[in-house]
């Protein structure tokens, strides 16, 4: 072989293994694998606004029911949020919601966990709502976030916890097949009562000053009210802090006993839902019926245990079979709870009465028994019970209202001091005391005058023998007491008649002998002192007026401020309750037995007989004894 020959022989050697090595290389070269490129990025980069989320929904899988639940709330046309899955009942989302949100902003993708959708069911990844045999803890938790248009702007499928690393969960988009590793931090439920209002009646129990208890029952096969007891608790004076008094106690020969009234209270305060039902069309908020719609309303309520009749004013309102109770406030709001037939069903059912309700004719009461002792169709804390609800405005729940002082009168002698009017014609007195006035100027008088002048001189005339007849002349009478006191001292006993020397020479006066009723000095002096003059009576009856019209001016300024305070606790109380009426409007509930039994109480639970004083004093008596 000559040396080119040779030469190309090596190179096409050297092409073919430099081609084997290429071939063997890329051969041989790791492939890329789906997923690892992301880690690190965030799993939902255009979602940066919490604020646009409008609706939230969680679909998680039921063990018990075997099958997926679907739970959402979601922001309404009105701006208000409701819960669709639950007949849109008025939810406490907005919080909630937001933080959910936020919690998800930025979520990253920190590992890559699996690429095989076969290990879906070891990491719980599995959609709650897929078909097949995957159990319950081989399923995860879906979670959407919707904006106001029904776009998502999050969804994601949440698996379990991975084991050794707090808050890192598996999880993985609906439409694909990796599961990755990420950092979450939100709180996921599906519970109705998670995104409720929990407080159903918010009351506050020390603010109850009246309890009414109505234990009467419906008849279902007469179809009539059958009245038993009805207990009237108050508050003594309408005080939150005084002691419950009973209508009708005998306080002679009964006592109250609080507690029972006490928990009633504390209950309502407590009370939860743990269902909710739309309130048939017909029925009003104070429980009227509309006549038009008496038939049908009938027929939907019957199964809750709910019956139609007639009230004292002749109007049809709702009775139910379990009686009624009435809770007053201080504050004017007044709850009337009607307490209807057990709710049956499976949980969900219970919720939202999507099932077939039980009828009470299905069953005997020996069967419901056994169903509620079996737990079959109850819930572990016992048989339910529907409730509706009324709230309305009692004035009277605020105690008295203030009521105006009363002015006092004018006296009488007050009115007569009124002083003339201005315009008033001068009497006859008058003008004649004005003539002589002019004529007394003029230095001349008329003929009446002269008349007047020769009457004055008559009386003048006749005065004297006037005045003797009715009271004789000083002299005469001076006279007159002289004789009558010589004939008293000639009267006198003996041992009392002393002449004149006798009498010591200090006390005997000079000149003519004293009278025996004469006075020493001082007795006269007392006695010429001018005695203080009597007040005018007009002066009394001013005085007097002037201080009930003060006392009056300060009761008037008290009552007004007491009327000010008592309306606007009017206008509060009757807001109040218009905002509850509008709430309990559109529903009725489903509550715990346990709250049912608390509120049914007889007087026998209540009211005892008083110990005889006798019987006491014995007791007492032996107790001494032992001592």
């Amino acid at each position: 072989m000559n040396p080119t020959s040779r030469t190309l022989t090596f190179a096409a050697v050297a092409g073919v293994s430099a081609l084997i090595a290429t071939s063997a290389w890329y051969a041989s070269k790791p492939s890329s694998v789906a997923g690892f490129g992301d880690v690190g990025q965030e799993f939902f980069a255009d979602f940066s606004d919490p604020t646009k989320a409008t609706s939230l929904t969680v679909v998680d899988y039921d063990g018990d029911e075997k099958e997926a639940s679907t739970f959402s709330v979601k922001q309404n046309d009105d701006g208000l949020w409701v819960i669709p899955s639950h007949h849109d009942y008025p939810a406490e989302a907005e919080d909630r919601l937001a933080k959910t949100a936020t919690s998800l902003l930025g979520l990253k993708k920190t590992a890559v966990q699996s690429r095989s959708k076969d290990d879906w069911k070891l990491y719980g990844v599995v959609k709650p709502s897929e078909n097949g045999a995957a159990k319950a803890d081989e399923r995860g938790t879906r979670l959407t976030l919707s904006d106001g248009s029904g776009n998502a702007l999050v969804d994601l499928i949440m698996g379990n916890q991975v084991e050794g690393r707090d808050g890192s969960y598996y999880v993985r988009e609906p439409e694909k097949d990796t599961t990755y590793i990420a950092q979450l931090d939100v709180e996921l439920s599906a519970k109705f009562s998670d995104w409720i209002e929990p407080d159903l009646l918010k009351i506050n129990q020390t603010d109850i000053v009246k309890v009414v208890v109505d234990n009467y029952s419906i008849n279902e096969q007469r179809g009539t009210i059958e009245k038993k007891e009805l207990l009237q608790f108050t508050k003594k004076d309408l005080e939150t802090s005084g002691d419950w008094e009973l209508d009708g106690l005998d306080v002679e020969a009964e006592e109250l006993d609080n507690s029972p009234v006490s928990t009633i209270a504390t209950n309502l305060d407590q009370l939860k839902i743990v269902g909710v039902r739309p309130k048939p069309e017909g029925l009003d908020d104070n429980m009227r019926v509309n006549p038009a719609v008496k038939q049908i309303l009938q027929m939907q309520m019957q199964a809750q245990g709910y019956f139609i009749g007639g009230d004292k004013e002749g109007n049809e309102r709702l009775y139910s079979n379990e009686g009624e109770l009435v809770a007053g406030i201080n504050n004017g709001v007044q709850y009337t709870l009607y307490f209807g037939e057990i709710a049956r069903g499976t949980g969900k059912e219970i919720e939202v009465g999507l099932g077939d309700e039980a009828k009470p004719d299905e069953a005997d009461d020996d069967e419901k028994n056994e169903e509620d002792e079996s737990g079959d169709e109850t819930s572990e804390d016992g048989p339910r019970r529907y409730l509706l609800v009324k709230a309305d405005f009692n004035e009277t729940l605020l105690g008295d209202k203030p009521v105006a002082p009363m002015e006092p009168a004018k006296p009488e002698i007050l009115n007569e001091a009124a002083e003339k009017p201005e315009d008033a014609a001068p009497t006859k007195e008058e003008d004649s005391a004005e003539e002589k006035k002019d004529d007394a100027e003029d230095g001349s008088c008329g003929p009446d005058e002269e008349d007047a002048a020769e009457e004055t001189a008559k009386e003048d005339e006749d005065e004297p023998e006037a005045k003797t007849e009715t009271e004789p002349p000083a002299v005469e009478k001076a006279a007159t007491e002289k004789e009558a006191t010589e004939e008293s001292k000639a009267d006198a006993p003996a041992d009392e008649k002393k002449p004149a020397a006798e009498a010591p020479a200090d006390k005997q006066p000079a000149g003519d002998e004293p009278s025996k009723d004469d006075k020493p000095a001082a007795e006269t002096k007392e006695e010429e002192k001018p005695a203080e003059p009597e007040k005018d009576p007009k002066q009394i009856a001013q005085e007097a007026y002037d201080a009930a019209m003060g006392e009056y001016e300060a009761q008037k300024t008290a009552y007004e401020s007491d009327l000010k305070t008592y309306g606007d606790k009017v206008k509060e109380g009757q807001e109040k309750a218009a905002e509850l009426s509008t709430r309990f409007a559109g529903w009725y509930y489903v509550i715990s037995s346990d709250s049912f039994e608390k509120f049914r109480i007889e007087r026998k639970d209540v009211v005892s007989k008083k110990e005889a004083e006798e019987e006491k004093t014995d007791d007492d008596k032996e107790a001494g004894d032992d001592k």
